[in-house]
């Protein structure tokens, strides 16, 4: 809560077109204000399945943490504090650690309302159009651990943000691609099953953690932003199979980048309709509002703009952004809809939507963008393949997969393996059997062949696992605990002393270890603690500070100087 000092701030931020705006949604200006000024506490994501989960609740606890409680499909926790304004050093370090080391995802609360909205079944292949920096895809990963997420997003800068999540967390499950979203090339047959478009949007209800826009935000900015907002849902659209959904949402409180966009959603794609969002299900408890039809158009100060007949001259503003009524269309059930005020649940502020693929409206089974706009009158033409360079992703050849598997007594039939210069990167079989061994049709039924990801432009695939290392395939940190249940081989165990030792920071010379090693890459067990090393004149450990750092919290270790 905003405190009495900053009763001058409250007073300015009255007359901005921001509060403008609330005010024509009937929000209580009085209730909103001091918490849409004031910050966010943390919340986060517990990564689920992970050997050490426990602890990780514990130290979340030690910490003032507490479940939040209308998120009940997913593990979610909240601070008592915000991120300018951690209790002590203490907490700021234990919340860095346990993020870095893909224990936790920081992510806003609201944030996860889409994957859940979405609902996606085990085993299916989901869309995240617009991912980085990836907690919701991340999210979406999570609720499929047997099917595939494809992450798509056209920022080279961001996507790294992207690639470096999905690290973090060892996901191998998710494959990464960079399109224009409104643009996302073709895929086999019959198309993907579940998509969350998160829009870009003016940010308008993120104020909490975006003071600037209580200066920059006016009417006009969410009007630029709507055609690009219903191009991506379209292109969405057109990829979605019969009876798979489409979120759609946006961290906005303006009815244009919302409810407008929803409208023209549907009149573009008759094969879609809105579903009612059950949040008393969902997310039980959670304070939400109905999503409103007859929104008024805004000058930039935000005062209504009163017309009669002939379209008002604003910045940006087209015939497609007004509602229903005075477009002269045909309202859909907008309160199907729901939005997120942030004084409410003391949150963010969000919209979401929630549509489906009528099979009935599509009977050629397959998603629109698969269907030919006419008749193929010859044989089809197989279309070349891409070229092959070094950043290209392949299937791992059988000797390099018999290798790893040799040393590490890994099941090659647990995943599809995937090489990359000199990494090997692991992924379930649905990557490979739903988008890289079929053949892709383009719009004039010719066709690219199999075993290609083509014309998907295909970054990254599944989690990066192996490296070769000087001829020795060494297991890389991030995908530890994906290969945890997995090594039977190359595994040496040791004691708690020889541990501690090493995590205080000392790499003994081979013939002074207390087990017998080999040249090359293994890793130390003792009881549920798994240490890499490298094996030379020395043995040295092969983790980073962080994941160090929380062992040696778990075994009440002080660093020590190395030797």
């Amino acid at each position: 809560m905003v405190r009495p000092a900053d009763e001058d701030l409250l007073e300015a931020l009255v007359e901005t077109p921001l509060t403008g705006l609330a005010k024509i949604l009937d929000i209580d200006i009085e209730r909103w204000l001091p918490i849409a000024s004031s910050p966010l506490p943390i919340t986060m994501r517990v990564t689920p399945g992970r050997h050490d989960i426990e602890w990780t609740r514990e130290m979340l606890e030690s910490i003032g943490g507490k479940r939040i409680s209308w998120l009940n499909s997913i593990e979610s926790w909240t601070m008592p504090f915000s991120k300018g304004d951690y209790p002590d050093q203490y907490s700021k370090k234990i919340l860095m650690l346990l993020h870095e080391t893909g224990r936790i995802t920081r992510q806003e609360a609201v944030s996860m309302l889409p994957p859940v909205v979405l609902e996606p079944e085990d085993g299916t292949l989901v869309m995240d159009t617009c991912a980085a920096p990836g907690s919701k895809a991340t999210q979406l990963s999570e609720a499929v651990p047997n099917g595939l997420v494809l992450a798509n997003e056209p920022s080279s800068g961001r996507l790294n943000l992207l690639v470096t999540n999905r690290g973090r967390l060892g996901i191998e499950n998710m494959l990464i691609m960079q399109h224009d979203g409104r643009h996302i090339g073709r895929m086999p047959e019959p198309g993907v099953d579940g998509i969350v478009v998160d829009a870009p949007c003016s940010g308008s209800a993120t104020t909490r953690k975006n003071r600037e826009l209580w200066n920059s935000w006016t009417p006009k900015v969410g009007r630029s932003l709507f055609k690009l907002q219903v191009d991506i849902a379209y292109r969405a659209a057109q990829l979605l199979r019969p009876g798979g959904k489409i979120v759609y949402s946006t961290c906005s409180l303006d009815p244009i980048e919302n409810e407008a966009v929803v409208c023209e959603i549907l009149q573009k794609c008759p094969w879609l309709k809105l579903v009612n969002i059950d949040s008393e299900r969902l997310f039980p408890g959670l304070i939400v509002h109905r999503g409103i039809d007859n929104w008024p158009i805004l000058d930039e100060s935000s005062n209504i703009v009163d017309w009669q007949g002939q379209m008002p001259k604003l910045p940006g503003l087209s015939e497609v952004m007004l509602n229903p009524e005075q477009r002269g269309v045909e309202a859909p059930d907008l309160s199907s809809t729901i939005r997120v005020h942030q004084h409410d649940n003391d949150t963010g502020g969000f919209f979401v939507a929630l549509f489906e693929h009528v099979a009935e409206r599509t009977p050629e089974g397959v998603a629109r963008s698969m269907i030919l706009k006419r008749e193929l009158n010859r044989e089809p033409e197989q279309l070349p393949r891409q070229n092959k360079n070094k950043h290209s992703t392949e299937i791992a050849s059988l000797e390099t997969v018999s290798k790893i598997c040799d040393k590490w007594g890994i099941d090659r039939e647990m995943f599809t393996w995937w090489q990359r210069g000199k990494r090997v990167n692991l992924s379930n079989k649905i990557a490979y059997d739903r988008l890289f061994k079929p053949t892709v049709v383009n719009k004039k039924g010719d066709f690219w062949p199999g075993e290609t990801f083509h014309p998907l432009r295909v970054i990254h695939v599944g989690q990066p696992a192996f490296t070769d290392n000087k001829g020795f395939w060494r297991t890389r940190q991030e995908a530890l605990e994906l290969l945890r249940p997995h090594i039977t081989k190359g595994l040496i165990e040791i004691d708690e002393e020889t541990m501690i030792s090493m995590l205080k920071g000392r790499a003994p010379l081979c013939e002074d270890f207390p087990a017998d090693v080999e040249k090359g890459s293994s890793i130390l067990r003792c009881g549920e603690f798994l240490l890499p090393v490298w094996i030379a004149a020395r043995v040295s450990l092969m983790i980073d500070q962080k994941e160090q750092d929380i062992l040696r919290l778990k075994l009440n270790i002080e660093e020590e100087e190395e030797e």
